[in-house]
């Protein structure tokens, strides 16, 4: 192997980073490290302990398990260096193989990091070090510009071949719809086997007949269970065909919702009396339901481009009288964006393979959604959307029976704004007992807490920040002539390493109903935690010093800022500006409706900032809609 250059490292010792999206790409990491390995041997390298290795992790990932533990046993052993031969090389394939980050850029902030405490990275195939002079600087640049416009070109080239495959009648990947199966297809246009999902993300490959020939079981991604990849060829294509056995459940959603006239939570609640398995999760929910209703795959059509969320390109697909384009347009900051399309918009192509429903059928629900829409059935539209509330929208309110988070509405006759379970509203009794909070009561009781934490009472006896500051600055000279001065860096790690506490407990609780599925998520975010405390307990305190009048005027105008800033927000904010002053004070709301307790969780207080709020009184005063009764909990 030939080498742009020689580096001379003196302390004759290296690390290994070895990194491979799939299996079956061609710098696998079995030439990886055959590639490095004749590298370290001409260079008189010796490892200092096992490679850190990444297997079946993108680029683009930043939360790597390699790549965070390299950069853990970096801060954790450091090795004190002078010159360029003092630092210890860190070997890779060459710089993709390092990363394809977004931004190509970002690829210096990781040799920066890593080089602060005494480590370089070295591209073997590339012949660079991070150490080394202009020209390996530039090359560094074009090099990871390079790595990014791999991973731009791969996100075209998957747009132009769904697109394609779309409009030619064949599924364009990923995972089939529920009810529905994969049939490939040989070179010679025959059917070869079929691929059934199973509900616990198990794949089966069958003959045509339903002969079993192969399971594959499913992949424990980052915690999280997903199907396997099957072993399918290339060259093959997909259609789809209805499955054996859930093909009836479809039929009976449309016929209950057509025929019978039922509404969508009567359908998931019917559903989950029978036991019947749902598409994803635990239960079945007026989404699932919703989702299945409006899929034109159930009559034999294929719409692709529905939904997506690509963060590199824009795409809007226009049909031509010679057939679909899709236009992209590169965003220039990577962002990953959820978009769902009409089917106007979409790659709708007609007749692609067997329905399970005929298409007059399909088209009467489409036509029952337009008119639920127009409010002609007797339904609000678009119920609470863009309300005030204060408390729903992100998951920060849950339920601590079903999990589920608690939406926003009011109630038509009274015009009283309450918080109603989700689990309830999306999936009936089946899936958990009707719980509704009043959100007036609540979302005082917290903005209250939330006063009493930032403000203290300061701010309101002040109606002037240069005055409140003044009085925050002379009790601050009061209070003590060796006043500790802030350790900013320190605080950083105790916020970091409070996020990856309630992180590692939201972990354990869904290792608890999942299983060995969240092990391992479990396993990476406690290594996390212990590496935070090593560097948070190697950062010892200093001897408190004296603070000058300097120093106590500048964090008076500071802490008097903050606090007339939250006044403002809690007696004149917004919405919008008191729903992220929420966010910043409190970390989770848990309701248990059978208790009739509510649990609140404050940023900063540990476990003395969990309050239980019990009721007061039962019923709502002055109500005279009986759903109501004992359903709400005052304060």
């Amino acid at each position: 192997m030939m080498m742009n250059r020689s580096p001379q490292w003196r302390n004759g010792q290296c690390l290994v980073y070895a990194r491979c999206s799939k299996a079956a790409q061609d710098a696998s990491l079995g030439d990886q490290y055959r590639q490095i390995e004749a590298f370290r041997t001409e260079a008189a390298l010796r490892p200092i302990r096992d490679p850190f290795e990444d297997d079946g992790e993108r680029g683009h990932n930043e939360d790597r398990p390699g790549l965070q533990a390299v950069l853990e046993y970096v801060r954790t052993h450091p090795n004190p260096a002078k010159f360029n031969e003092d630092f210890i090389p860190i070997l890779v394939y060459n710089v993709s193989r390092f990363g394809r980050f977004d931004d190509e850029k970002k690829i210096f902030y990781y040799l920066v990091e890593i080089e602060r405490y005494g480590y370089e990275f070295y591209s073997v195939q590339d012949g660079l070090r991070s150490r080394g002079n202009i020209a390996d600087f530039i090359q560094l640049i074009i090099r990871s510009q390079q790595a990014y416009q791999y991973t731009l070109d791969l996100s075209e080239y998957g747009i132009r071949t769904g697109c394609s495959l779309s409009e030619k009648g064949w599924w364009s990947g990923g995972s089939s719809p529920y009810g529905m199966d994969r049939i490939t297809y040989g070179m010679d246009g025959k059917p070869r086997y079929r691929y059934i999902t199973l509900h616990d993300k198990t794949v089966e490959k069958r003959t045509l007949d339903g002969t079993l020939i192969e399971s594959f079981p499913p992949i424990n991604d980052k915690g999280k269970l997903r199907s396997a990849y099957s072993d399918k060829l290339k060259s093959d294509k997909v259609k789809l065909a209805p499955s054996l056995d859930k093909a009836k459940v479809v039929e009976s959603i449309f016929r209950w919702f057509i025929v019978e006239g039922w509404g969508l939570k009567k359908i998931a609640a019917k559903l989950n009396q029978l036991g019947v398995a749902p598409p994803r999760g635990r239960k079945w929910l007026k989404g699932s339901v919703r989702d299945i209703l409006r899929n034109p795959a159930y009559k034999g059509a294929i719409a692709y481009g529905r939904c997506s969320d690509g963060k590199h390109h824009d795409v809007r697909f226009q049909k031509l009288p010679q057939g679909y384009v899709a236009q992209m347009r590169r965003r220039d900051v990577a962002k990953r964006e959820y978009v769902r399309r009409p089917l106007e918009q979409c790659v709708l192509v007609e007749n692609c393979h067997q329905g399970i429903v005929s298409p007059e059928i399909w088209e009467a629900a489409r036509e029952k959604f337009a008119l639920r829409k127009r409010g002609q059935l007797g339904v609000r539209g678009r119920g609470a959307r863009g309300s005030k509330y204060l408390l729903s929208g992100d998951g920060l309110m849950k339920c601590v029976r079903c999990g589920y988070h608690f939406h926003g509405s009011t109630d038509r006759t009274s015009k009283i704004r309450y918080y109603l379970d989700g689990g309830y509203h999306m999936g009936g009794r089946e899936v958990c007992a009707m719980t509704m909070v009043r959100a007036e009561d609540l979302e005082r009781t917290i903005l209250e807490a939330i006063q009493e934490a930032a403000v203290n009472g300061d701010a309101r006896l002040f109606q002037d920040e240069a005055e409140l500051a003044l009085a925050i600055e002379r009790e601050l000279a009061a209070q003590s002539p060796t006043t500790e001065r802030p350790d900013p860096e320190r605080e950083a790690l105790q916020d970091k390493l409070s996020a990856i506490r309630r992180k590692r407990e939201e972990a354990e609780r869904f290792e608890k109903e999942f299983g060995a599925a969240a092990s391992d998520l479990v396993r990476q975010i406690q290594a996390q935690e212990e590496s935070l405390l090593r560097e948070l307990a190697a950062r010892r305190r200093e001897a408190p010093e004296p603070m000058d009048a300097r120093e106590r005027a500048r964090l008076a105008r500071e802490t008097a800022r903050h606090q007339m800033f939250v006044k403002a927000a809690l007696e004149h904010g917004t919405p919008e500006e008191r729903k992220r002053l929420v966010r910043d004070f409190v970390a989770a709301i848990e309701v248990d409706g059978r208790k009739r307790k509510i649990r609140i969780g404050m940023y900063g207080g540990g476990n003395s900032s969990l309050r239980v709020a019990p009721p007061r009184g039962s019923g709502l005063r002055g109500n005279r809609s009986p759903r109501f009764q004992h359903a709400f909990w005052d304060y």
